[in-house]
């Protein structure tokens, strides 16, 4: 549950990028009360990206030595035993961070060390190549690494392509994990197209452990899942009690002509803006999040935006015989 009492300050990270291991070898966190600052200090490439949501943004070194006394951030990457590195600084975009260490950016460790048991690369050609393959192939070359590449030619060219090109890398010994992994997505489309069953198998088959596999889909599941769509909405306290009584499976009749919702993900990271929902009605005391098959959302309401969304109170019956799993509480209003 999200509290909403506090106001979240504008975070960033500072990462050093190895070329040679290509990985991060060194990131830092650090908050940004002003942004201005930060935009003075990188000039006018910010222009297009006020907010620094959009990208992420390659330092030189006197950029850096400005950020880092401009904010006080314990960030060195000459303490580091390599000269082959970019500095990036982006900003973090999400106050809800994965409990676990994401495969993606650090494979080429990882599958050295076996916690990755499998790598994928996917691009359309020309180029017949992407940055930093030829540090997977090095390792291939020692005879550590296997690889596979699979190119599938377009029937006719889409723009300057040609076709799509993938390329596996495993641990020698673990080589019968690409064709499992050509199954899954060769299976999908003729199994109801890519489910949550589907993206288990893939997470094992990459190496996630369960624990992690499990935390991801239930925050997907929370998303919307696969063919859904996350929606939040505010409850009076006779209609908190009213889902309690009815196990958090239905939503609660209510006393106006509509019910206004907001797409979760729109929102979920944006405390001020879930606090203005939440006062915008007086009598409200919680958010609650569910989720509706995604075909049915864009029946009623036409192509979603960030809402809020009206829905007439007579259609509340029909929408919670949509409904996918329970709803849960998103964030209580503070006495």
């Amino acid at each position: 549950m999200t509290d909403l009492t506090a106001p979240q300050s504008g975070l960033f990270i500072l990462s050093a990028f190895d070329r040679d291991q290509w990985c991060p070898v060194l990131e830092t966190r650090f908050p940004v009360p002003g942004i201005e600052v930060l935009r003075k200090v990188l000039g006018t490439e910010t222009n297009d990206d006020p907010e620094f949501w959009r990208r992420s943004y390659w330092l030189e070194r006197n950029e850096l030595a400005s950020v880092v006394e401009a904010f006080n951030v314990n960030f060195d990457p000459d303490l580091l035993e390599t000269s082959d590195l970019d500095i990036c600084l982006f900003r973090m975009r999400t106050i809800n961070p994965v409990p676990y260490l994401v495969h993606t950016g650090y494979e080429l460790p990882l599958l050295l060390e076996g916690r990755k048991k499998l790598a994928r690369m996917s691009n359309e050609y020309p180029p017949m190549t992407v940055e930093g393959e030829d540090r997977f192939d090095h390792w291939v070359t020692r005879g550590t690494l296997h690889r596979e590449e699979v190119i599938e030619p377009f029937d006719q060219p889409i723009r300057q392509y040609l076709g799509y090109r993938t390329v596996y890398y495993t641990l020698k010994g673990e080589e019968w994990r690409i064709p499992a992994m050509k199954l899954l997505w060769e299976s999908a489309p003729h199994a109801g197209g890519w489910n949550e069953y589907f993206e288990r198998l893939e997470g094992m088959l990459f190496g996630y452990e369960k624990w992690e596999n499990d935390w991801w889909i239930n925050e997907r599941s929370r998303e919307g899942g696969y063919g859904g769509m996350a929606l939040c909405c505010t409850v009076n306290a006779a209609g908190l009690d009213w889902l309690k009584a009815a196990g958090f499976r239905a939503l609660p009749p209510i006393d106006t002509p509509t019910l206004l919702v907001v797409l979760y993900w729109y929102h979920r990271d944006n405390s001020d803006e879930m606090r203005t929902f939440l006062s915008a009605d007086p009598n409200s005391v919680a958010i609650v999040h569910f989720v509706v098959r995604a075909r049915y959302v864009v029946d009623l309401l036409g192509l979603p935006h960030s809402g809020p969304l009206a829905i007439r109170s007579d259609q509340i019956p029909e929408l919670n015989r949509e409904l996918r799993g329970l709803i849960t509480n998103v964030a209580r209003r503070e006495d």
